[in-house]
């Protein structure tokens, strides 16, 4: 079943598991279970592909826009898919060959499904009737099965009872289940609740599956009765699911067809998908590795390795189709050759350098590798999505199971033929690098180069571009100033003249449409707009020799590397908070400074040290890429799967890989003294609106798609042959303009007064306004129609949110999301930074979005979290001691985090305090009480006594004094 971006494998009683990732959103299903292969429609992407059923052996077949609908021919070895847009039904083989129109000039043909036994194929006609059509596999014999008044919103096949199924839905919200036979009769329809915007729905048995995007759920429902539906899974799926397939050889079924014009198998059956026809027949059926043929002799079955005594695994296996894999316990490790686990140990003493971590065996110490990753032949590094390589893919790495990945590439990217490199679509890579007396032009490959501009007084260091405008941006340090020039080198302007010193690092910001530099001799980080307004100090604190500087706007962030006595590499925000050292550790004196966009890293170079390193946006994950082998290395940047770097030392350009920091490769270009270089492509830097500056370059309409231009035009105008301009088609011609025509056409147009967003046409043979697309009134006043409100945009990438415009409407990423419109990514928020977490919480990613979750030892929301508390509870012995028994106690004592007191940490600081001066309070009043009452009583026993020595009291004294010492006179004897 198709899962948010995954295609997820469950079985009847609802424990499922992941197989493939990053499919898309919105995909169809389907799958060829005698080649255990699955395949899948991306309708926003336009992308179909197949995959085996575990997951391995991903392939990209074809890519076409407006698929509504997908299915597969297994007697054929076919894939076939409908498309509304165009009105046809195409299919190709299953290894995307030999594409073919079978159908063409249909009415909005969706939910297409073939019976390949009785050679028919089925669809939903969505036209202004409502029906279900057939023709057979080769287009020919074309009929409707039937026709309905209510709107049929998708179709299944029952192979078994050989009926069709469909979703149906009437006035308001009343929907319904229908089934008839291939030829539209024996028709039975029950009434049955539920949502039909995104439903799927498959046949197995005696029951039709439904999937539930409201519950999040797959359920089942009597195919003849229908009735209360019951839950498949029993918990709640994470996303909507999109699509779901029943995989069994009885939802495939094949039927034995004599041939007798060739004895043996028949050729159409593929690789075992039946046995032979008759007993004469002499071909013989063979199962591929992992499966065996049934005891019907009639299709393949996996083969659970797991049950032949664990498949030599030691001790945990898991099955899947086809293969098997074997896993280890928590604590244990699986050793090299992906059987034995092995109990984890520290290594006490080990000489061995491990990549990640080391462990003692039995055999002796051993390196190991994170979970999912394998280790490499030299028995110290690992491969895999989590180790250092991330599997050796230059963009994205999806793990399948343990020891198995594959490596993806992100929208615009392709996937080169090695599996692990991606390639970016779009004109050719080239470089732009100052070289103090000028700026140069070279490809990608150093083979060819020319001069952009020339300042041979300057010392022209620093230099970046505007990918909206086609501005190269430079700062000049010998005449302390800063220029801006086209890329082709024919305009020029001055921006800054006075207020700089040193002028050594410079970036555009290509989203907000700002202008930062670096001044080492002002200690200083500055910005304004990239027209030179609004001039304004960044920083000028805690800074000393600020000299490279990159920028991230999408997680607004700005980097800089600093050469002072402290040497770092630090950022902040754009807006100026959250200022943080990234590295500062191994440094002399950092220089250049690039942000790879695609793999979400960090690169710099040292000057003094001779090395290039990268790490995380954070500063984790940091490696060493080359060491003096590159000379003095002075800036560095990064695109594909490439690092470039300018060398003060041999005045030379060098690249190297940008994953090892191996095969440095010197450019061969006359340079004088390359300093900063910058890599110029659309994709180098994401999220530019190209369509900002100048409408880029189209006449009407434009649209940005990765970084490009996209023209197109109103109704009645036709793109012309340079991509740009738009020519009006006059309605009563059928060819093209002749003079004569087109001057009679702008006579009759000259004296009306059609509103600026209304062109001039001519019907019925007179000339009349008419408002363009996106406007609507009577042609002398036009007015916008919001497309957005009306329902008349066209966003459908899920994550994407229409924004109108005049005379249009354009689609933009969701908050969360990064992208040109048409295809939006995921921003991690937590691994850019971007989250608002407390300090003491951890931030977990998802899509769109991020949790703050506190700590163990905190509680809170997330975005404030407060220290738990803390029971102690400490058990004391009985002991006897000189006849005294101190008998046992269960003592509790709480200890509070900073900021809480009490007995049960229930006060704050301030509560605390104010309790407590309360009780001082209260303490002394009831002290100054008791000395009030001492004091009468101590008076009052002083009045008694003078009165008693008035009255004889000396006698009293004198009697009391003589039986005292009798006492002791009697206590001596």
């Amino acid at each position: 079943l198709g899962l948010g971006n995954s295609i997820q494998r469950m079985n009847l009683d609802g424990d499922q598991r992941r197989i493939v990732s990053r499919v898309g959103r919105s995909i169809l299903l389907d799958f060829h279970f005698s080649e255990g292969t699955m395949f899948w429609a991306d309708t926003h992407a336009g992308h179909i592909s197949r995959a085996g059923l575990d997951g391995t052996r991903r392939q990209l077949l074809s890519s076409v826009k407006g698929i509504t609908g997908l299915a597969v021919d297994w007697i054929e070895n076919t894939v076939l898919w409908s498309n509304a847009e165009r009105g046809t039904i195409q299919r190709m083989d299953t290894d995307g060959r030999n594409k073919k129109i079978v159908l063409r000039d249909l009415s909005q043909p969706r939910s297409v499904v073939v019976d390949p036994n009785e050679r028919y194929i089925f669809w939903l006609s969505d036209g202004l009737t409502p029906s279900l059509q057939r023709s057979d596999m080769n287009g020919g014999k074309r009929a409707t099965v039937l026709k309905a008044a209510d709107r049929l919103k998708v179709l299944a096949i029952d192979h078994r009872d050989r009926r069709l199924f469909w979703v149906q839905q009437g006035q308001g919200v009343h929907t319904a289940i229908g089934s008839c036979n291939y030829d539209g009769n024996i028709i039975n329809v029950f009434n049955q609740p539920f949502r039909p915007q995104s439903l799927r729905m498959t046949i197995f048995l005696d029951y039709v599956y439904l999937t539930d995007s409201k519950s999040k759920r797959i359920t089942r429902v009597n195919k003849y009765t229908g009735g209360r539906g019951e839950n498949v899974n029993s918990k709640r799926m994470p996303h909507p699911p999109a699509d779901v397939k029943v995989v069994h050889p009885i939802n495939q079924p094949v039927e034995e067809i004599p041939t007798p014009f060739t004895p043996g198998c028949n050729v159409h059956t593929g690789e075992c998908v039946k046995v032979c026809s008759s007993h004469s027949d002499t071909g013989l059926c063979q199962c591929r590795d992992g499966f065996s043929l049934s005891k019907q002799g009639n299709y393949c079955e996996d083969i659970n390795e797991c049950a032949l005594w664990n498949h030599g695994c030691s001790l945990g296996c898991e099955n899947v189709p086809g293969s098997y894999f074997c896993t280890c316990p928590k604590g244990y490790l699986l050793l090299s050759d992906l059987k034995t686990c092995q109990e984890l140990k520290p290594c006490m003493e080990n000489g061995t350098v491990c990549d990640h971590a080391c462990v003692h065996t039995a055999e002796g110490d051993v390196c190991v590798c994170p979970e999912g990753s394998v280790l490499n032949s030299d028995g110290r590094s690992c491969t895999g999505c989590l180790s250092a390589d991330r599997g050796g893919c230059s963009q994205m790495c999806v793990t399948l199971y343990p020891g198995r990945w594959v490596c993806e590439c992100q929208p615009g990217y392709q996937l080169q033929p090695d599996g692990k490199h991606c390639a970016a679509a779009g004109p050719p890579v080239y470089l732009l690098f100052a070289n103090t007396v000028d700026i140069r032009k070279i490809n990608a490959d150093g083979k060819k180069s020319k001069t952009l501009l020339q300042e041979p007084r300057g010392g022209i260091i620093a230099l970046d571009y505007d990918p909206v405008q086609k501005q190269v941006y430079f700062a000049d340090k010998s005449l302390k100033r800063i220029e801006r020039a086209s890329l082709d080198g024919g305009f020029r302007e001055m921006l800054f003249s006075t207020g700089l010193d040193s002028p050594e690092g410079l970036a555009v910001d290509w989203v907000h449409r700002k202008l930062y530099w670096t001044d080492r001799g002002l200690s200083s980080i500055s910005r304004s707009g990239l027209n030179g307004m609004d001039r304004e100090i960044f920083i000028d604190e805690d800074i000393q020799k600020p000299r490279g500087i990159a920028l991230h706007p999408q997680a607004q962030k700005v980097y800089w590397t600093d050469m002072g006595s402290r040497p770092a590499v630090e950022r902040s925000g754009l807006n100026r908070d959250v200022r943080e050292v990234v590295v500062s550790t191994g440094l002399v004196s950092p220089s250049g400074l690039a942000v790879d966009h695609s793999s979400r890293r960090l690169y710099w170079c040292d000057l003094s040290r001779g090395v290039i390193e990268s790490a995380n946006l954070d500063g984790s994950d940091r490696h060493m890429l080359s060491e003096n082998q590159v000379g003095r290395p002075f800036d560095v940047a990064v695109f594909e799967n490439v690092l470039w770097v300018s060398d003060w030392e041999g005045h030379l350009l060098y690249r190297i890989d940008m994953r090892t920091g191996r095969n440095p490769e010197h450019l061969r270009d006359i340079s004088i003294k390359p300093a900063a270089l910058v890599v110029v492509h659309p994709f180098v830097k994401p999220g530019a609106n190209v369509c900002l500056h100048e409408n880029g370059g189209c006449a009407q309409i434009c649209e940005s798609r990765l970084g490009l231009a996209h023209c197109s035009c109103h109704s009645k105008h036709i793109l012309s042959a340079d991509g740009k301009d738009c020519l009006p088609i006059n309605s009563s011609f059928t060819g093209q303009y002749n003079d004569q025509s087109y001057q009679t056409y702008k006579n009759d147009c000259y004296s009306l007064r059609c509103d600026v967003n209304a062109q001039c046409m001519q019907k019925e043979g007179r000339a009349m306004c008419q408002c363009v697309t996106g406007f609507a009134g009577d042609g002398e006043l036009c007015v916008d129609v919001d497309e957005c409100k009306a329902g008349l945009a066209d966003c459908s990438v899920s994550e994407a949110e229409c924004v109108n415009t005049a005379g249009g409407y354009f689609c933009q990423c969701k908050t969360g999301f990064t992208g040109d419109g048409q295809h939006c990514m995921d921003i991690d928020e937590c691994r850019l930074d971007m989250h608002g977490c407390d300090v003491n919480a951890e931030c977990l990613n998802a899509v769109g979005k991020y949790q703050c979750i506190c700590r163990p030892g905190f509680t809170g929301t997330g975005l404030s979290c407060h220290g738990k508390i803390h029971l102690f509870i400490v058990l004391t012995e009985t002991v006897s001691f000189k006849n005294h028994v101190l008998y046992s106690c269960l003592c509790a004592y709480y200890v509070c985090v900073l900021g809480y007191m009490g007995e049960r940490c229930q006060f704050s600081d301030l509560e605390w305090w104010e309790l407590q001066q309360a009780e001082e309070e209260k303490r002394r009043n009831m002290a100054i009480a008791m000395c009030i009452v001492l004091l009468i009583t101590l008076l009052s026993i002083a009045a008694c006594i003078t009165y008693c020595c008035g009255n004889g009291c000396y006698l009293l004294i004198s009697v009391t004094l003589e039986s005292w010492r009798q006492n002791e006179i009697m206590n001596k004897m």
